[in-house]
């Protein structure tokens, strides 16, 4: 059988399969960790080789530990090859720098992360780089930001943390007309749930810390695309040096081979919550794709294999509310991050989106009173009584 012929479960736990091989021909079982910076050469050719890009030579340039995961990611997304990062900010930074210059402009989602929305307000204006803030759920909006000098498009498939679907046919349909880039954060997605390269994405970006490693123990980023786009990044990130440890590529692989179980249990979980907390005294409301009562219902339906592992819940009582909530759940874990076997809770206004303004934040939905869950592993029916006593 093929790769391309088997299910997605099958392809996350084989898709580095063929990454490495022994000296004497054999493939070991398990991919070996290149815990390296330099590599040795036989004799003057080799070393040219190297020298020309054609060989490893050294681990800010390539290593096999880095390239494994970004192959292996890159075959779940469909993509024809991948990169490997020290975090997903830095795969991020070097897609924008790869297609940007002075002069450019650049539009972005509303609601994105709050480190992505830092580096639109404040790094790239130092380099002579403007941008627009739009709402990417609304192809028509989208349009009506885009200028001549517009280079690239950057949403997310889910946003953080109001869980907006972007319409990628649509958008993906207005940047090839122009020639605009279209760089997706997928990390909410996952592979399992929507490759956006299928719907016309340039690049698709992971933060690996989250749903790809999945155990809260490795920082990595990948971008993944053409041969060409993820060409037109390696330059800026040898010369950026924001590369994965080769230790830390071993720890993302190893969770990716869980990736399709993790990602199943947890979105069924978030799917209990998500229906179980809509009828709970305390909460004014609940934002998860896959309930009707959610704006983009109809468009996850259409883009999502599933609507996701993420919900957000506004409690009463506006920010004393969230704190009580916060202070009072005993099961779930109180930590910033995503994605992990273990469900994890976060205020996005204290948190993720602490350096937007009040006013800013309360315009787009992120009020004092909204608590972000990230659904882990664990049995439903204990997280709901967590919610439920945190509520008393």
């Amino acid at each position: 059988m093929k790769f391309d012929t088997w299910k997605l479960a099958t392809r996350a736990v084989h898709a580095a399969d063929g990454a490495w091989r022994a000296a004497a021909g054999e493939s070991s079982h398990v991919p070996p960790i290149y815990q390296t910076t330099n590599f040795d050469y036989p004799d003057a050719r080799a070393a040219d080789e190297a020298a020309q890009g054609r060989a490893y030579l050294y681990t800010r340039d390539g290593n096999p530990s880095q390239d494994a995961l970004a192959q292996a990611v890159a075959r779940l997304e469909g993509g024809a090859a991948g990169l490997a990062f020290a975090s997903g900010m830095s795969a991020l930074c070097g897609a924008l720098l790869a297609h940007l210059e002075r002069g450019d402009h650049v539009v972005a989602s509303e609601g994105l992360y709050g480190g992505t929305t830092e580096v639109l307000t404040h790094l790239l204006p130092r380099a002579g780089i403007e941008h627009t803030l739009t709402q990417a759920w609304d192809a028509g909006a989208v349009e009506r930001a885009l200028k001549p000098a517009t280079r690239a498009l950057v949403v997310e498939t889910v946003t953080n943390p109001l869980l907006r679907v972007a319409d990628l046919p649509a958008l993906a349909a207005l940047c090839l007309e122009r020639r605009i880039a279209l760089i997706v954060d997928s990390t909410f997605a996952t592979p399992i749930l929507c490759r956006p390269l299928e719907h016309g994405a340039t690049l698709v970006m992971h933060s690996a810390t989250k749903y790809l490693g999945g155990h809260g123990d490795v920082m990595a980023g990948i971008l993944v695309g053409s041969s060409d786009a993820i060409a037109r990044v390696r330059t800026f990130r040898s010369m950026c040096g924001g590369v994965l440890d080769p230790f830390a590529a071993w720890l993302a692989l190893r969770g990716l081979r869980t990736l399709a179980l993790r990602v199943e249990r947890q979105c069924e979980n978030a799917a209990h919550l998500a229906r179980g907390l809509e009828g709970l005294r305390g909460i004014e409301r609940v934002h998860y794709p896959g309930l009707p009562s959610h704006p983009d219902h109809a468009r996850a339906r259409r883009l999502l294999a599933r609507p996701g592992a993420m919900v957000s819940f506004e409690v009463s009582g506006g920010g004393e509310g969230a704190r009580r909530f916060y202070d009072r759940v005993r099961l779930i874990a109180r930590a910033a991050s995503l994605g992990e076997v273990e469900s994890l809770l976060t205020h996005p206004a204290s948190f993720s989106h602490r350096s937007l303004p009040a006013a800013e934040r309360a315009r787009l939905g992120i009020g004092e009173g909204l608590l972000r869950l990230s659904v882990g592993i664990e049995d439903p029916d204990d997280l709901l009584e967590d919610v439920r006593q945190a509520l008393q």
